[in-house]
């Protein structure tokens, strides 16, 4: 039997504990700060393990650790379950700042945890296939790409509605833009980015609108768009090369090649929301067991981060801003 810890049972570590509570020969064990045992059986749907504690948590001797509780939690419960040699799957951002994620670098090292990080996209089917056709040349060579992002029900469906974040928790939350450039392209060096809060609506942050200008380290230039305005939400991405554009929608799953001389190219992957979590807790559960390694790592994550928190820099200085390396 596969023992799977859940902490911080909010809208993602729920899905994370009904997920890894669905697969077979695997218990769920779950601890949340704030609600009580009765208000998480009701939240899963099913009757769960609950930890007062966790430390106690730990105790169950887990094979692996979610983490999903508030930011600033993070590398406190991701040291805990290093210093015991749990694996983790970290729900990014990985840390509230980049000296806290070194933290957990440097405890995952020395102690030889594997972790990885929660950037989900990159289990979606979709994305996995624009991957394919950019490392296949169906575009020629990428010169520029276009991010929109639009996520009001973040908002809606959050169980603390995001009361005390802080300036710029929005490039944060969407650090999965950040993640996938990396992934897809090249990592992210510089940016110039203009933020600020407007609109008539009921839950706002600060700021609920950022438009960036990204340059990448191999020269490849472009913009990201992302808001807490748009509902429904959405989540595009276009790349355009010397040789035609990419484009994929990634809420329905479709992708569309544009090449010169030629008809475009439609191609769908539909998935539900479910998906691409149950697809990563699949891999997170190989990780546990140490027979691959994280697919997104902790350099991954810190990488995120620096981009996260350049993003916020640029916004607030209204600069061009460098990305931090490690």
């Amino acid at each position: 039997m596969t023992v799977i810890g859940v902490t911080g049972v909010g809208s993602i570590g729920s899905r994370h504990a009904r997920i890894f509570g669905d697969v077979q020969g695997v218990t769920v064990v779950v601890h949340d700060a704030v609600a009580t045992p009765d208000e998480l059986r009701d939240r899963l749907w099913r009757d769960v393990q609950v930890a007062p504690s966790l430390d106690a948590m730990l105790d169950h001797h887990l094979d692996g650790l979610v983490i999903a509780s508030p930011d600033a939690t993070h590398a406190h419960a991701a040291l805990l379950g290093c210093a015991r040699g749990v694996a983790v799957l970290l729900e990014k951002p990985m840390a509230d700042t980049v000296a806290a994620a070194r933290d957990i670098v440097s405890a995952a090292s020395s102690s030889g945890t594997p972790v990885l990080v929660g950037y989900v996209l990159r289990h979606m089917r979709c994305m996995q296939r624009v991957a394919a056709l950019l490392r296949d040349g169906a575009i020629g060579n990428p010169l520029s790409f276009q991010v929109m992002l639009g996520a009001y029900e973040t908002l809606q469906v959050a169980r603390t509605r995001f009361d005390g974040a802080a300036y710029g928790a929005l490039f944060r939350d969407y650090s999965h833009e950040w993640d996938y450039l990396r992934w897809l392209l090249a990592p992210v060096s510089g940016v110039y980015a203009l933020a600020r809060t407007a609109g008539a609506l009921e839950l706002r942050q600060d700021p609920n609108l950022v438009d960036a200008v990204l340059r990448l380290e191999d020269g490849t230039t472009g913009t990201a768009h992302l808001d807490y305005v748009q509902a429904p939400g959405t989540r595009r991405f276009t790349v355009v090369g010397d040789a035609g554009t990419v484009e994929v929608d990634v809420a329905r799953g479709e992708i569309r090649v544009r090449c010169i001389g030629q008809p475009d190219r439609v191609e769908t992957a539909p998935e539900n929301r479910n998906d691409a979590f149950r697809a990563q807790a699949e891999h997170f559960l190989a990780v546990a067991s140490r027979a691959l390694p994280p697919a997104v790592d902790l350099h991954d994550g810190l990488a995120a981060l620096h981009v996260s928190e350049a993003v916020r820099s640029s916004a607030l200085e209204d600069r061009w801003t460098d990305v931090g390396q490690d």
